[in-house]
């Protein structure tokens, strides 16, 4: 599926969930059902198989929704991805969903990567100062990535701010190249 029909399928349900006033809790469990199908691989070869009768197939997404304690729109919403056959793309519709949600709750998702440890600290400055600069509540995920060998790495939904020494190498590598050919 391309993204624009997981945008489409995601859009389709937070509009609902504005509607209610319910899309946060529209978004929770919407990762909940990825998560048992993370969990459950077999789960959605089931879901797609046309050698199970439709009917049979919706009857288990609707027991899967039951004891997860969907609700009634999240419940149905699940029914149309096995009837369109659109399934096998739910982890595109939550991505898409998620980022809509944290659009309307003026949240903003970042990562940082740094070749070593870095302090909760500078983790909470560097968070702040996102923050600050966009106006939004950040929320910022660390991984350490040795490979770097300095600087830092921020992502910031499709911006990357690339202050890695690995980066400056390579670029100053090419720079080379090009003057001596």
């Amino acid at each position: 599926m391309k993204s624009s029909a997981a945008k489409r399928f995601a859009k389709a349900l937070i509009e609902i969930g504005v509607e209610q006033r319910a899309y946060e809790a529209y978004g929770k469990e919407l990762r909940s059902v990825l998560a048992v199908f993370k969990g459950n691989p077999d789960l959605e070869k089931v879901l797609l198989n046309p050698m199970y009768k439709l009917e049979e197939r919706k009857s288990l997404i609707e027991k899967v929704s039951a004891s997860l304690g969907l609700s009634p729109y999240v419940a149905r919403f699940m029914g149309i991805l096995v009837e369109t056959r659109n399934i096998r793309f739910l982890d595109e519709v939550v991505a898409a969903y998620s980022r809509m949600e944290d659009a309307l709750s003026g949240r903003l998702r970042a990562s940082i990567e740094a070749p070593m440890e870095l302090s909760e600290a500078l983790i909470d400055e560097i968070r702040s100062k996102i923050g600050g600069l966009t106006g939004k509540e950040v929320i910022l995920t660390y991984k350490n990535n040795p490979a770097l060998l300095g600087g830092l790495v921020l992502r910031i939904d499709n911006t990357i701010l690339d202050g890695s020494l690995k980066t400056q190498l390579e670029m100053m590598k090419e720079k080379i190249i090009e003057g001596v050919v």
